[in-house]
């Protein structure tokens, strides 16, 4: 008499054939998800410099003086939020000399102070480095 169905041993290795093919694709999947956030948070770097920019040329050689609130919604929908490794997602502009700008508590860091050289310049608030080794305020 036949029955019919898996022996407990094939249900085994078809277990651990899934599990470790799984094991094999999920590191490389979750790599690629970490390297679409840095992606997409260089691409909105960009944004937030040509809308500095886009502002610069308009208000006759000076940049925006504020936390870059007057940006919205002439010269950018609103202010991008910041995906990294290591902080939440945040839309925060920290404003001041590069000192005072550069917390090193992630969003954005914009330097609106006119008396400093970095004048006008906005990065991600954070020394930490990005998958390629570069810290993330030196792009």
């Amino acid at each position: 008499m036949l029955t019919k169905g898996f022996t407990k041993l094939e249900v085994l290795i078809t277990v651990l054939v899934f599990a470790f093919l799984l094991g094999c694709t999920v590191p490389r999947v979750m790599h690629l998800v970490h390297k679409a956030k840095e992606g997409s948070t260089k691409h909105r770097l960009v944004k937030m410099r040509s809308a500095i920019a886009a502002y610069y040329g308009e208000h006759q050689g000076t940049y925006p003086t504020d936390d870059l609130s007057c940006l919205v919604p002439k010269y950018i929908e609103g202010i991008p939020m910041v995906t990294i490794p290591g902080f939440r997602p945040s839309h925060h502009v920290s404003t001041g000399s590069y000192e005072q700008a550069f917390t090193n508590q992630g969003g954005w860091a914009y330097v609106n102070d006119p008396t400093d050289p970095r004048y006008g310049d906005v990065f991600v608030n954070t020394n930490k480095e990005d998958s390629y080794g570069t810290a993330w305020n030196l792009h």
